[in-house]
């Protein structure tokens, strides 16, 4: 066991062979430590008053003290320090009631080996600290449960439990006071909670404790009620099914009043809001628009797939017509995105690490859609020089090639048509710019309306009613692209020329995720052993066969969670470790620093919650490499071959 500092240990035991054969277990389990000892209970007692001691190792049978009275002696003046019973008393009766009484371990003399008995010493200190921190935090919810209390009198929230089968009720304290009533003057019962509803919402409110009792989720409503007869109060009401001490199923939740928050809502929208409550409103319709957009690039996905099979003519006007739909319901999430930029002050930059390629696909399904009802070719021209990944705002990408094709096909001259090109200018390092232009071919633009255009957004800022809606479509359209491309550090141009078209193109800032390629026939030519940390089962079966199989210099050793892996690691020789994230008992990122603070072995992170915050988190500690779940085998044998060629070179 490695350890940073020495264990203090006390070994207690009159017998001088079985000392010696402790002392030698100790030795063997190879971690740091400082051994007391003594001969009788009176002395180690006496030992543990002046001596830091962390552990004790407790004969049964001593000069002073024999069987469990031993056990209970040392319990009763030093409970603080953890125990393990180390006796040649093989009484399995005694046993059970040293380890109830508070003895960490029970071991029998001549039937444990070195192995065992550090193991018995790593988890006594561990359980110890976890029983120690549990007692400390028992004391602590004890002392803020009056603090609870406090506060949920001051927010005017109370908590509640319903018996689902006989519906009566348990209300804290602050809820009677909520219905203006006397704390437990009644047993309440749903019945009686119903009374207080108004007529109207009652089907609502009793749809909800009978929705909530069903599937088990958490649910929440707003409702009123009336108290003492005439005053009108607003609540809201959280339920989820939990189970009490007894193994009973009941429904537990919360109830808050919410009356002044109510009234203050009513009173901001009659004076038609504040502009802080506005910018709120805004960031939510932004969001809630960037939402709509993802399942609405899987339709035009599936419906393009749909088209390319075989129909019948009914079937086919039914597609052509839902094309026109998806079309026009395109056209309204692209204005509210533009409408909840241009009014929001400040445009926040998400970055994250995305598919270009599938990206710009997408992009090119959906608005080939409208570009076909126009009768207006629309082609997409991407450089094979593109990477696969990069990292950026795709969001915002989106939003801007969205305006530039829509505004492209605003100009519908004789034998026009539509090009979206993609490239990439040469990287350096892992910093690039992303080059996307769209060119209208069928038509030439005045230097005037160019000029126009590339001021769209300072004009927008000074006037918004255009009287031409066609001109005021065009300058909207530019006048995002050119606020978004400035968040993200881009740059806009408009060239127009005689025969050849306008094109307007964006250069935009991006990183260049390290890219892992497996060339055919790559793989370990030496022995290859891993270890994989993970926690559910058919995982385990999945990745072991992908590397298993990948080569037969590969071998897989698994754990179940981190504590486990940090266990296996110390015990055993491992070439690299694959490390889960979400795992019981101790997570991979735990696991991770434990073994970071003896060895620099490679660690790959596998985790289905792909996240930058949590990439950012994995490197941190020291990990070597991230791949997110589901990941294909290619990635994770590129990314297992290009560590290990680290490593070895």
């Amino acid at each position: 066991m490695n350890t940073k500092s020495r264990v203090p240990i006390l070994l207690i035991e009159d017998n001088a062979e079985d000392a010696a054969m402790i002392k030698k277990y100790l030795e063997d389990v190879g971690f740091k430590y400082d051994l007391y000892h003594t001969e009788t209970l009176y002395e180690g007692i006496d030992l543990i008053k002046k001596n830091p001691v962390e552990i004790v190792l407790l004969d049964l049978n001593l000069p002073d003290s024999s069987g469990f009275k031993t056990v209970s002696s040392y319990l009763e003046k030093a409970a603080n320090v953890p125990v393990i019973i180390v006796t040649s008393m093989y009484n399995e009766i005694i046993g059970n009631q040293a380890i109830k009484a508070g003895a960490q371990d029970y071991l029998i003399k001549g039937q444990f080996d070195s192995k065992l008995f550090g193991r018995s010493i790593r988890y006594s200190l561990q359980r110890a600290k976890v029983q120690l921190k549990l007692e400390d935090t028992a004391k602590e919810l004890e002392h803020s449960k009056k603090r609870f209390l406090e506060a949920q009198k001051m927010a005017h929230f109370g908590t509640w439990e319903m018996d689902i089968v006989s519906s009566t009720m348990v209300w804290s304290d602050e809820i009677y006071r909520i219905f203006s009533l006397i704390p437990g003057s009644f047993n309440p019962t749903l019945s009686e909670y119903l009374t207080f509803v108004p007529l109207e919402e009652r089907p609502t409110v009793e749809s909800f404790f009978e929705n909530a009792a069903k599937d088990g989720q958490l649910h929440q409503t707003e409702h009123r009620i009336l108290v003492e007869g005439t005053n009108i109060r607003y609540v809201t009401i959280q339920a989820k099914v939990q189970v009490d001490d007894s193994g009973n199923f009941i429904l537990a939740g919360s109830i808050q009043d919410i009356t002044e928050r109510k009234m203050s809502e009513k009173l901001l929208i009659e004076k038609n809001i504040s502009n802080q409550t506005a910018k709120i409103q805004e960031a939510v319709l932004a969001d809630l628009s960037f939402q709509i957009r993802t399942p609405l690039s899987s339709i035009v996905n599936l419906l393009f797939l749909l088209e390319n099979t075989e129909t019948d003519p009914s079937q086919s006007t039914h597609i052509n017509d839902l094309k026109t739909s998806i079309s026009d319901l395109s056209l309204s999430v692209n204005n509210l995105l533009n409408f909840s930029v241009m009014v929001a002050d400040n445009v926040k930059i998400e970055d994250e690490e995305f598919n270009i390629r599938d990206f710009l696909t997408g992009v090119h399904n959906i608005l080939k859609i409208k570009a076909d009802s126009a009768n207006l070719p629309l082609k997409f021209d991407i450089d094979d020089k593109l990477p696969e990944k990069i990292t950026g705002d795709p969001k915002k990408v989106t939003q801007i090639l969205y305006n530039l094709i829509e505004h492209a096909m605003l100009y519908k001259g004789e034998n026009a048509s539509v090009l979206v090109n993609a490239s990439m200018n040469e990287a350096k390092g892992n910093k690039s710019n992303i080059l996307l232009s769209v060119t209208n071919s069928g038509i030439q633009l005045p230097k005037s309306e160019i000029n126009q255009l590339i001021q769209a957004e300072k004009l927008l800022e000074i006037n918004m009613e255009e009287k031409d809606a066609v001109t005021q479509k065009r300058k909207l359209g530019i006048a995002i692209v050119s606020k978004l491309a400035k968040t993200l550090g881009g740059e806009i141009s408009i060239e127009s020329k005689q025969r050849e078209g306008t094109e307007f193109s964006i250069s935009l800032p991006v990183k260049i995720p390290r890219q892992t390629r497996l060339l055919s026939g790559d793989a370990p030519d030496v022995p290859l052993k891993i270890l994989m940390v993970e926690d559910h089962f058919l995982n385990q079966i999945a990745t072991k066969k992908v590397l298993t199989s990948w080569s037969n210099m590969v071998s897989v050793d698994i754990a179940e969670n981190g504590l486990i892996a940090v266990e296996k690691f110390r015990e055993n020789s491992y070439d690299l470790i694959l490390m889960d994230i979400q795992m019981p008992v101790m997570n991979g990122l735990d696991a991770a620093k434990k073994i970071r603070e003896f060895s620099n072995v490679p660690i790959i992170a596998l985790t289905a919650n792909s996240t930058k915050q949590e990439q950012d988190k994995c490197f941190e500690i020291g990990m070597n490499d991230y791949l997110g779940k589901p990941f294909k085998p290619q990635e994770l044998y590129g990314r297992i071959m290009n560590i290990m060629s680290l490593v070895m070179n």
